[in-house]
């Protein structure tokens, strides 16, 4: 089963989009959820919020999957010992154990450590990891201004920078331009700054999940919120 979602933008002109679009399919309804909350946070963040970006929910199409047949059971495999034969009387020589000692620690595999280098992209924007010791940096590279991609901009700025333990990326989201609305008759905006977020690498090693990074706004203004969405190598 996949989903999509449908989206109507009355204000998407000033950024470059076009006034509605569809995103999808996505494999599973957490998948759909997350690239729904990307979308709005990226364009709340380009300056168009709820006001004038208004994401459907998600719907489903075709059937559930059929649950993966439960792997069969494999047989035993019995290792004869390969026991070579000493002459009587003699011992291996110690060049030869040594060898075999070296031999054998070759084999021991290093453990695999979560690698999050090379190039992220999500469905319209391209980003690159960038590494100085045990820092992370994520730098936007290229970004669409029209919902065809056929006009592109690349803003070259970070938008994330931090550290990953193990398959979690901590660190801040750099905000440069305050987000403005007006509110019930008040004026609110957000500070600029930076701002904790929090990633997730996949199993796999191919997808990062953000949370929402929490901006702090004035009394009596709604929460507001950004996420970087999900992203897949490519």
């Amino acid at each position: 089963m996949t989903y999509s979602f449908d989206w109507y933008c009355s204000g998407c002109a000033k950024i470059g989009m076009g006034s509605n679009g569809r995103e999808g399919p996505f494999g599973s309804d957490s998948a759909c959820q997350s690239a729904r909350a990307s979308l709005s946070g990226s364009l709340s963040a380009r300056g168009c919020g709820s006001r004038c970006f208004n994401p459907q929910p998600c719907v489903s199409a075709g059937q559930p999957d059929a649950p993966p047949p439960p792997p069969a059971a494999a047989a035993p495999v019995r290792i004869q010992p390969n026991i070579a034969r000493a002459a009587p009387g003699s011992d291996p020589s110690p060049e030869r154990v040594r060898r075999a000692d070296e031999a054998g620690a070759k084999e021991t595999a290093a453990p695999h450590r979560p690698d999050v280098s090379g190039r992220w992209r999500n469905s319209f924007s391209r980003y690159e990891a960038r590494s100085s010791k045990d820092v992370i940096e994520f730098v936007l590279v290229e970004t669409c201004r029209t919902p065809d991609c056929i006009i592109r901009e690349h803003p070259n700025r970070p938008v994330f920078r931090g550290r990953l333990h193990d398959r979690r990326l901590l660190g801040v989201v750099p905000v440069g331009s305050a987000l403005e609305s007006e509110q019930s008759g008040r004026h609110c905006a957000t500070p600029t700054g930076e701002f904790p977020v929090e990633g997730t690498l996949s199993g796999d090693g191919n997808t990062i999940i953000w949370r929402h990074a929490q901006l702090p706004v004035g009394e009596g203004c709604a929460p507001v919120s950004i996420s970087l969405g999900t992203w897949r190598r490519g």
